[in-house]
C-alpha cells in the first residue's frame, strides 16, 4: 500500500485575487445583514452602493500591487532588475516596510468586516 500526498500550490498574485474574493464576501454579508437588521431591503441600490464604496478601495490597490509586481518580476531591463533587487534588499532590512506590505496583502488595514475580524454577525 503506497500513500500518495497531493500538494496543491497556488501563485502568490492568484492568491491575492482569492483573497479579494474572501473579503468582498466577507463584506458582502456584513452589509446586507445589517440591511436586514434595519428592515431594509437588502438588495437595494443603497444597500449594494455602501458594499461598492467599502470594496473599491482594496479592490484598487490589491490589483495595482498584484499587477505592479507581475510587471516588474516578469520585466527582463537591467535597470528593472536592479530596482528590483534594491527593493528585496529593502524589505529584508526593514522590518516596519515588510510588516506592512504583508498587513496590506492580507487585508487587515482599514475597515474590515465582522468575519474578518472573526465577529458574530
Amino acid at each position: 500500500f503506497r500513500r500518495v500526498l497531493f500538494r496543491s500550490a497556488l501563485h502568490p498574485i492568484s492568491g491575492q485575487g482569492f483573497n479579494l474574493g474572501l473579503r468582498d464576501i466577507a463584506t458582502l454579508v456584513d452589509v446586507v445583514t445589517d440591511a436586514i437588521k434595519q428592515g431594509e431591503d437588502p438588495g437595494s441600490e443603497a444597500v449594494l452602493q455602501k458594499y461598492a464604496k467599502w470594496r473599491k478601495q482594496d479592490v484598487r490597490s490589491i490589483t495595482l500591487a498584484t499587477d505592479g509586481l507581475a510587471r516588474i518580476f516578469s520585466n527582463p531591463l537591467i535597470g528593472v532588475g536592479a530596482g528590483r533587487s534594491a527593493g528585496l534588499v529593502a524589505t529584508d532590512i526593514l522590518p516596519g516596510l515588510r510588516h506592512r506590505i504583508a498587513k496590506h496583502a492580507m487585508g487587515v488595514l482599514g475597515k474590515q468586516p465582522r468575519l474578518g475580524r472573526g465577529l458574530p454577525l
